[in-house]
């Protein structure tokens, strides 16, 4: 009887109430990501952007790239119109503003201060990890990868020869038999 009471005397619109003046903020509350766009970026070799290529990518698992993932993205776009380029560089550029920041990030002229923060340059091929962002920003988080065009001269420089040890001694030993 005390529970079916209780039950009744409770007053739950305030939670409904809640979620209904919530919902135009929901764009601002970070959450996973699940794609990105991956710039992919030729540099000839007098230095000149040749070819920029974007494309979206999905994500397997929410805010990571494998190093499996990354290596076929890698592998996939070595060679464009005959021509060999190899890894220069990859960079992540991963929008990690709070939601509380939002209004002095646009307010204010301190791009170049954030932008310090949001773009990182990656070392290693390993598995790329994206911190979560505000909904809104999701679209700017990017992959960039570089790629240098080969010499045909330094591809020849650098490759490995074989070497063959058949040294054959000027003197012969021979045994006399007795």
């Amino acid at each position: 009887m005390i529970s079916d009471n209780y039950e009744e005397k409770l007053d739950d619109s305030w939670i409904n109430d809640f979620e209904i003046d919530d919902k135009p903020y929901n764009d601002f509350y970070k959450d996973n990501i699940f794609s990105i766009n991956i710039n992919i970026i030729y540099i000839d070799k007098d230095n000149n952007i040749e070819k920029v290529n974007e494309e979206i990518f999905l994500m397997q698992n929410p805010n990571t790239i494998s190093r499996e993932e990354l290596l076929g993205i890698i592998k996939k776009n070595t060679t464009i119109n005959n021509n060999k380029y190899s890894l220069f560089s990859i960079l992540r550029y991963n929008i990690t503003l709070n939601p509380e920041d939002v209004s002095i990030f646009l307010k204010t002229n301190t791009f170049e201060y954030y932008n310090k923060f949001f773009l990182t340059s990656l070392k290693h091929i390993d598995t790329i990890v994206f911190d979560k962002s505000i909904i809104t920003f999701q679209d700017l988080n990017t992959l960039f990868i570089i790629f240098y065009e080969k010499d045909k001269i330094d591809n020849i420089a650098n490759s490995t020869k074989k070497i063959f040890l058949n040294y054959k001694s000027k003197k012969q030993k021979t045994r006399r038999t007795r």
